[in-house]
């Protein structure tokens, strides 16, 4: 387990159960978690800036996460980013493994492979 700290992981997810879970384990690790119903509801936050680690649903209305990822980057902000989703198609694998995300969990969430992965990422600058 790793020690307490104060790293931020907000997590986006349309899905308010995801959210919820994804959330309670993030907070049992010591971990600050923010959650967000949608993508632009993250953007509109000043959390980003503080956020070191995100985990994102890639298939939300409006704006996907990989539709977030890439406008984060534009704006020049740099988040490990963790993708999950309960759909793992070829495709949606494909425009994952193009973009910067660390990785692709996919739901139902193993929460040992999701605590594996944040730790990573909250190592990785």
């Amino acid at each position: 387990m790793p020690s307490p700290s104060i790293e931020l992981v907000s997590i986006v997810d349309d899905d308010p159960f995801v959210r919820t879970a994804t959330c309670s384990l993030v907070r049992s690790h010591g971990w600050e978690a923010r959650e967000f119903a949608s993508a632009s509801a993250f953007l509109d936050s000043d959390i980003a800036a503080r956020t070191r680690c995100l985990v994102c649903d890639v298939q939300m209305p409006a704006m996907d996460g990989i539709e977030l990822l890439d406008r984060l980057q534009g704006q020049g902000i740099r988040i490990p980013t963790l993708f999950i989703t309960a759909f793992a198609s070829a495709r949606v694998r494909e425009r994952v493994k193009a973009s910067t995300a660390l990785c692709l969990i996919e739901k139902p969430i193993d929460a040992c492979e999701l605590e594996t992965w944040i730790g990573h990422a909250l190592k990785h600058d």
